[in-house]
């Protein structure tokens, strides 16, 4: 079975339309949908309440405060950890001959990471991976729309982190598209708990990066097209809280320790 998280802040402009386009592109793979709003303001709850009742595959998570996206990621995951079993039909699925395991692909709700993305990263862990990121930074993959700004955090960050924390097969660290086998997040949250993510800014994807990527044998990427300029309301990222976010992970990586400092606040 196929788990989508999707963590919502304030989307109700691009929302649905991504939903729409999840469908269009999953049509062919058994498909769960969790959607985190994580305390909105706008329509998303109301969105996500009318998807929800429409549709048996779409499930809704609710923060009633914003927590950020760290923390929605972590319900997203817990929600199917917590549920899987629940589900029917997710036992053995096959995929050109090949048994598919339970998988988890995570994505921006902003509709600016295309949906027909996600069959790619699906046929990747299929076919043996452990963790498949869709990357801007692989033959193939691009990004518009981003200010200079944006894209040189997110290379400065690939950088330094491929000097201070290398990890094979990857080269873009921060995009947060990406697809686990369920049992990779379980050895996770063994590991460190329901609260993977401490961070509470954008450099929660690059930790969670960091402390999954140990329990994987194969990471690969796939090139992802990122369309920046299709987002419809205003950015959540703070490019200066991120980047102490950064400085923060190399400190806990250095002393092997993740949790006992209080982290940036978004």
């Amino acid at each position: 079975m196929l788990y989508i998280v999707l963590p919502a802040y304030n989307e109700d402009q691009g929302l649905a339309e991504l939903i729409e386009d999840i469908r269009t592109n999953c049509a062919q793979i058994p498909h769960q949908i969790v959607i985190v709003n994580d305390g909105s303001t706008d329509r998303t709850l109301d969105i996500v309440h009318q998807y929800t009742q429409d549709y048996n595959n779409i499930h809704g998570v609710n923060h009633e405060q914003n927590k950020g996206l760290g923390a929605a990621i972590n319900s997203g995951f817990q929600y199917v950890l917590n549920h899987s079993y629940l589900i029917k039909d997710q036992d053995k699925k096959t995929c050109e001959n090949k048994i598919c395991p339970d998988i988890v692909i995570t994505m921006d709700a902003d509709n600016t990471q295309p949906a027909d993305c996600i069959p790619l990263l699906y046929e990747e862990i299929c076919s043996g991976s452990d963790l498949v990121i869709a990357s801007r930074y692989v033959q193939g993959g691009e990004q518009h729309g981003l200010s200079l700004g944006r894209r040189g955090l997110s290379w400065g960050a690939g950088k330094v982190m491929q000097l201070f924390a290398p990890i094979k097969g990857v080269r873009d660290y921060s995009c947060g598209y990406r697809a686990y086998r369920l049992k990779l997040l379980a050895e996770g949250t063994r590991q460190y708990g329901p609260d993977i993510i401490v961070s509470r800014n954008f450099s929660g994807m690059v930790e969670l990066l960091l402390k999954i990527a140990p329990f994987a044998e194969r990471i690969t990427e796939v090139p992802l097209k990122l369309h920046y300029e299709l987002k419809k309301g205003a950015s959540k990222m703070r490019i200066w809280a991120t980047i102490w976010g950064y400085f923060q992970l190399i400190y806990h990586l250095k002393r092997n320790k993740w949790s006992t400092v209080e982290w940036a606040e978004e």
